[in-house]
């Protein structure tokens, strides 16, 4: 099953990111548009990335979550994550990303951790 779906959720103007399937060879673009889409003039992002029903993700899919934390983190706006699975949580250890990524065992966690 190689298809992957993403729906989002606003709440308090935070924007969730319920990402179902694996990320992988050519999917992991089409998820850095969708979730660029979002980020809008003038407006502070605030977003969490919910991994839930992810079983796998690539290193180019770690690489798109690192460019649009990067553009989140420039406009001083927030990108956490969510629901990691032990295989995306080692993945990110070993490519030192969990120590730049905010990660939270649950997607309610992770937007108690937005000021409003």
């Amino acid at each position: 099953e190689r298809v992957m779906k993403i729906k989002v959720v606003v709440k308090n103007d935070v924007h969730i990111f319920k990402i179902e399937g694996p990320i992988k060879a050519g999917n992991e673009f089409e998820l850095g548009e969708k979730i660029e889409e979002y980020i809008k003039k003038g407006v502070v992002p605030k977003f969490i990335i919910d991994l839930k029903k992810v079983p796998f993700i690539n290193s180019a899919g770690l690489g798109i979550f690192l460019n649009i934390y990067k553009h989140v983190d420039s406009l001083k706006g927030r990108m956490v994550f969510a629901n990691l699975n032990s295989d995306i949580e080692n993945l990110m250890e070993i490519t030192k990303l969990a120590s730049i990524f905010e990660i939270f065992k649950t997607s309610e966690e992770a937007f108690e951790s937005f000021d409003f």
